[in-house]
């Protein structure tokens, strides 16, 4: 039991290594969120002060997630401002926020509020590079305690495993929910009678719950990773281009950045950009 527990507290509580993987995440979200909602915030489509606020607020805070400008603040009150959006007016039907897809844009940047996303790839790292010139210490290393990251990686499981218990229906199994969903979408386009055709939509209804079924537990074996995450990307690509996910397939494939060893991102990093090697704990 010892044993076990020390292994469950190495893999989660006291786990640590690169930020680097975690600077792209939060570069990639705020990207991401900037698609998704920047335009619907704008000022011209303000119809009360409360809304100027909330436009102000989420361009403020998310331009410093972006560049990494003191970021232990600014990436939690992106999350908050995206709660405060999806909870109130998405829920009161105020604005079209209430979608899967927003939601794991709130929890994917409330997880990354509790990592030192700041340490890789920001102006964070700059000012501490030239605080360290001036003081005559070595560069600040890109190194941290990463539990945030491994809560983002169980963020990946949950979503995958309910998403697939939610298709566990004859609807779903039998190839109907897909055909009808794609019906709609393709209604009058050359492709539908491709798609909404039995010899497709049965084996695709299937195959998705299964490998959604087994990305909630291999995603994170590094053994299965080379096989199953390609697998996941070619899958949420498939959704992009088949049904309107609008950012949930690019952030699910941002988010597998999480489950892949820190130390092994940062070292590949170096060696694409031409660094020196690292230091031996990375």
């Amino acid at each position: 039991m010892a044993a076990l527990l020390s292994r469950l507290f190495a893999w989660g509580p006291d786990f640590e290594g690169s930020t680097r993987a975690l600077g792209i995440i939060r570069i990639g979200l705020a990207l991401l969120i900037w698609t998704r909602l920047a335009d619907e915030v704008a000022f011209f489509l303000a119809e009360n002060i409360s809304l100027v606020l909330v436009g102000i607020y989420f361009y403020v805070f998310t331009t410093m997630m972006l560049l990494g400008i003191y970021t232990r603040i600014a990436v939690p009150m992106v999350a908050l401002v995206l709660a405060f959006m999806f909870f109130f007016f998405g829920k009161l039907g105020l604005r079209p926020w209430e979608f899967h897809h927003v939601y794991l844009l709130v929890a994917s940047t409330a997880l990354l509020s509790f990592t030192p996303s700041g340490r890789s790839y920001s102006v964070d790292r700059l000012r501490a590079l030239r605080q360290a010139e001036r003081d005559g210490t070595l560069s600040p290393v890109e190194y941290g305690p990463l539990w945030g990251q491994r809560l983002m990686c169980l963020q990946l499981s949950a979503l995958y495993f309910w998403t697939a218990v939610d298709k566990l229906n004859w609807a779903f199994i039998s190839g109907q929910r897909l055909e009808a969903t794609l019906l709609f979408e393709f209604a009058g386009l050359p492709l539908e009678p491709w798609v909404t055709h039995p010899i497709f939509v049965v084996p695709a209804s299937l195959f998705v719950i299964a490998l959604e079924f087994t990305l909630a537990f291999t995603i994170h074996v590094r053994r299965l990773q080379p096989i199953v995450l390609p697998l996941g990307i070619l899958m949420h690509i498939a959704f992009f281009l088949l049904v309107p996910v609008y950012t949930f397939s690019l952030t699910m494939i941002l988010l597998y950045l999480a489950v892949l060893d820190p130390n092994v991102v940062h070292r590949f990093l170096d060696r694409i950009q031409g660094h020196a090697p690292t230091p031996h704990h990375l």
